[in-house]
């Protein structure tokens, strides 16, 4: 019987906050009993015995479980129909899909006829979206949506594995459902998600090893690690980093996760050896690249104000100003703990936001060494979507560490997080819509050239946007570009006779061979062999494309 008058005593405590500090031990029993009532307790002979309380309308566990049940189709639903909707109705964000929707029908073609061969993964890429999207390619037989719908259902994942991280790290749903919410509905992560990308894949693949890796399942965030690093090379410092975070979390490494992210490293040299005799093939077709890009861009080959503001304007928009402010905060409260490692044992709560900042960090530090190191010498939009991806957890729990310990700080901080998310967003917004702008000009060129190039004839196009080149329909063959095209106008012209080029196709403030020879042509006026035949161009986020007919071989202006 006084267990039980102790636990009364604790119950009552808790639900009366009445109940006073010193209570004189005379009228202690009394006030048990009266409140025991009150709660179906009654006394009946010796001791207390309970009678069973009247049948409840739910419990705390049917609540949670019908909870989940409602919770994950409205979270699915939210995140698929934006993004299915894009698949079918925005225009890719970025040129480079239709070099990945060229390579899609490529291999979907030798899968569906018996003629692949592992050698025809190699490419200027790692393979593994796009042999996903050319297997589902095989029954769709549309490269263009296929690579667009792969993309989409991996852009709903991401948006998953933000609310299971989120709430693994905090247990808080509401800062979760927030957080998906907030990658659901952005603007530029909707984008390209609706675009034949690697970005949004591998973002997938990155948060499901961050998820795994906060549940201990080593083997499954080497899986994930290993799926990312067969869709994007920088994924392969998962190597380093998942044995790092067990080494901190459990005082050992596994040799089996190891083993199993060095698989796509392993296998990607094969395959570039298989495929060319070279296994580092891949990366010196990177560095030709870079080198002509940098040859072709002046401008960017060296670091300049104007250019830094604008790369680092990109880089703030699109990882989110208030999500870099929380993952530097968060990562300055770990790293005062780790400091300390050698005295005292870093806490639960410490070991579990470890990872995450571990994963930003790193994608930060390899953008910024990329970046100054001019192998990544101009800042795009989507590569701060990752950043973006991994901070919005982080975000989430520095949050709630402040307004646990400064929570009067936590209206300022929520509302200031929220006029910053809004600002980002609309920006982010302003962009997409400035790029579909840019889409319509290069696909009014693009059916030009379909409807009147004889794609039979021996004749070529001299085309240096990739984006017109991919919609037009045209075999790749047929274009030349302004690599390894003379750089005098003498030579140019020949060179243009000797490849028997019927038009010619640049952008207007690009730095393509024809802009640098030719700075004064006017639109609409006949420059030598030039004769106008379309200026494409917007006025939001400004494009100006023109479409020349070559009349005259090797004449001069």
């Amino acid at each position: 019987m006084a267990g039980k008058i102790c636990e009364l005593s604790t119950e009552f405590t808790k639900s009366n906050s009445a109940f006073p500090r010193a209570l004189p031990w005379a009228g202690i029993y009394e006030r048990l009993r009266r409140f025991g009532e009150s709660n179906m307790y009654l006394p009946l002979g010796e001791g207390i015995k309970t009678v069973p309380p009247p049948r409840t309308l739910y419990s705390p566990l049917g609540m949670a479980k019908t909870q989940n049940r409602v919770l994950w189709p409205a979270l699915i639903a939210v995140a698929t129909i934006p993004r299915l909707l894009g698949a079918f109705f925005l225009p890719n964000a970025f040129g480079d899909a239709y070099v990945y929707i060229r390579d899609i029908g490529t291999l979907s073609t030798k899968i569906s006829t018996g003629t692949f061969r592992l050698a025809d993964l190699f490419g200027f890429w790692l393979p593994l979206y796009q042999l996903i999207a050319a297997v589902l390619n095989v029954f769709v037989r549309n490269g263009f949506y296929s690579g667009k719908l792969v993309s989409a259902v991996f852009g709903v994942g991401v948006c998953l594995f933000v609310y299971a991280v989120t709430f693994t790290l905090t247990n808080s749903r509401k800062a979760s459902v927030l957080m998906f919410l907030l990658i659901a509905l952005n603007p530029l992560h909707i984008f390209y998600s609706a675009s034949a990308m690697t970005d949004i894949p591998h973002a997938f693949f990155v948060l499901g090893a961050l998820y795994f890796l906060l549940q201990k399942n080593w083997i499954l965030a080497a899986t994930f690690a290993a799926l990312a690093g067969c869709t994007r090379v920088e994924s392969w410092m998962f190597i380093a980093l998942i044995p790092l975070i067990q080494l901190v979390r459990e005082r050992r490494v596994s040799i089996a996760p190891v083993l199993i992210m060095l698989a796509p490293p392993v296998f990607w040299f094969y395959i570039s050896w298989k495929a060319t005799s070279d296994w580092l093939a891949c990366f010196r077709q990177r560095q030709q690249y870079l080198d002509w890009l940098l040859m072709m861009n002046p401008a960017i080959a060296r670091f300049s104000v104007v250019n830094v503001l604008r790369d680092g304007a990109t880089l703030l928009f699109s990882s989110d100003i208030a999500v870099l402010i929380a993952c530097f905060v968060a990562g300055w409260l770990v790293l005062r703990q780790l400091l300390k490692i050698h005295r005292q044992r870093l806490s639960e709560e410490t070991q579990m936001i470890l990872a995450p900042i571990v994963f930003f960090f790193a994608f930060f530090a390899l953008l910024l060494v990329a970046y100054l190191t001019h192998q990544q010498p101009i800042i795009f939009p989507r590569y701060g979507l990752i950043l973006f991806t991994l901070g919005l957890p982080i975000l989430a729990w520095a949050f709630l560490r402040v307004r646990e310990q400064k929570p009067l700080w936590a209206r300022r901080l929520l509302i200031g997080a929220i006029a910053i998310l809004s600002f980002d967003a609309s920006v982010q917004f302003a962009g997409a819509m400035g790029t579909i702008n840019q889409y319509r000009a290069q696909k009014i060129v693009a059916e030009y050239l379909r409807d009147h190039f004889d794609a039979k004839s021996d004749t070529r196009i001299f085309c240096d946007e990739g984006t017109v080149k991919v919609l037009s329909g045209i075999p790749e063959e047929k274009f030349v570009t302004s690599s390894g095209a003379p750089l005098e106008a003498d030579r140019f012209w020949d060179f243009l006779a000797e490849r028997k080029v019927e038009y010619l196709v640049f952008v207007v403030n690009q730095s393509s061979v024809p802009n640098r020879l030719f700075p004064d042509l006017e639109c609409g006026k006949r420059y030598g062999p030039l004769e106008p035949v379309i200026n494409a161009r917007t006025r939001f986020l400004p494009t100006e494309i023109r479409l020349c007919r070559v009349t005259g071989r090797g004449a001069q202006p």
